[in-house]
């Protein structure tokens, strides 16, 4: 049981650190010296890039998007960590755009039902899809 305990310690320990770093690089830094600005230009400035074509059935997202969706993950993998009722080991967890889809094999309903509740409770988190088993 103590070995449990201290891997599960150690999970929550490595997911927390991950989470803190995802956080961390969405940070900017301001330059000490801005560097000097450059000459007007004299010539006829190029047309503006076009914005890449999307298709209406392939949603655009952003980078900030893909981050949060990192975010959500991470939180939503520690919460389920953290829950002595849940295996969150045995749960694998996918977030696309605030909805968190949870997929895995587990021993019970009683631990799908958590597992949905406590994604739920996540901060951000829009949705929750259930794709998990019972074995």
């Amino acid at each position: 049981m103590q070995l449990f305990n201290t891997h599960r310690f150690i999970s929550v320990s490595a997911v927390s650190l991950a989470l803190a770093s995802l956080v961390a690089c969405g940070k900017t830094e301001t330059p000490v010296e801005a560097p000097p600005a450059a000459p007007p230009m004299t010539s006829t400035p190029a047309p503006a890039p076009m914005a890449p074509a999307t298709s209406a059935s392939e949603p655009s997202t952003t980078m900030g998007e893909k981050v949060d969706d990192t975010v959500i993950t991470t939180k939503v993998k520690t919460a389920l960590l953290a829950d002595d009722t849940v295996k969150g080991m045995d749960i694998k967890v996918n977030t696309t755009m605030g909805e968190v889809q949870l997929s895995g094999v587990v021993d019970n309903q009683m631990q799908i039902d958590k597992a949905v509740e406590v994604a739920k409770a996540v901060e951000g988190v829009q949705r929750v899809q259930n794709g998990m088993t019972v074995k």
